[in-house]
């Protein structure tokens, strides 16, 4: 990322167009002043969304007082709602790609927290800022008697991870267990999507990937035996899609049955 930056600070210039110099899926749209001719605002978006602004301060008539010409250059990154004023343009890009850079790349856990329990009997591993709830949950017609449900929610609250181990009362095969799933959420859809073998402590699961409704990543793993049925299941909005796939590849490596 930072060579992207230092060539992004090399090749600037007024009234330049950006290209492919910028952090992966960013896009940059500059337009012209309208009081100061031969300077450009510059417009940042994100999967067509803008997420930043930089803006001279001579861009628009509210910023010029009895003959005072504001020289400032306004950035402002809209995701987390950060502002900064700069005396420079150079230094207003490389403030706000750096905010980009910074907000969009994965989470790096350094401290996990050990999660084992019974019932549903699961060992696992999770970030320590994030918090779990268990739950008794009625699902592939299977008699639970105690909870069945552990699901893992990050530090905002959001739900991110179920993991359901209960009884195969009804003895239903693996592929019956994705088709219930199917039936309760209309965007599997084992004709458009690959569904794929994993291997997960010792117990072969399927797993397929798909979105639901435009603006969720969701990933789905079953697996059933004479005794017992598994699912886990995940989903990401856009951000979460970028933050959290190297913290659940680990969470679902380091699960024991």
């Amino acid at each position: 990322m930072m060579k992207i930056l230092i060539l992004i600070l090399l090749i600037f210039a007024e009234g330049s167009v950006f290209g492919n110099n910028m952090p992966e899926g960013v896009t940059v749209d500059s337009t012209e002043c309208n009081l100061n001719k031969g300077k450009f605002s510059y417009s940042f978006y994100r999967n067509k969304e803008m997420i930043g602004l930089i803006q001279p301060g001579t861009c628009h008539f509210d910023n010029v007082y009895n003959d005072f010409v504001d020289n400032t250059f306004y950035a402002d990154f809209y995701i987390n709602s950060k502002k900064d004023t700069f005396t420079t343009s150079q230094d207003a890009i490389k403030w706000l790609v750096t905010q980009i850079e910074n907000y969009y790349k994965p989470d790096v856990v350094t401290k996990w927290k050990q999660l084992k329990i019974q019932p549903p009997k699961i060992s696992l591993e999770y970030p320590r800022v994030w918090t779990y709830r268990l739950d008794k949950y009625p699902i592939f017609d299977s008699k639970c008697v105690s909870e069945n449900k552990v699901v893992l929610k990050d530090s905002g609250g959001s739900e991110i991870i179920q993991i359901i181990r209960t009884p195969n009362t009804a003895k239903y095969s693996t592929k019956q267990v994705m088709d219930l799933s199917a039936l309760m959420n209309r965007a599997i859809d084992f004709n458009k999507n690959l569904t794929v073998d994993i291997n997960i402590d010792g117990k072969n699961f399927k797993t397929l990937e798909h979105t639901f409704m435009d603006v969720m990543l969701q990933r789905h793993y079953w697996y059933a035996d004479e005794n017992e049925i598994i699912y886990i299941g995940y989903g990401l909005l856009k951000d979460q899609r970028i933050k959290y796939p190297t913290i659940i590849k680990h969470i679902i490596g380091k699960i024991t049955w």
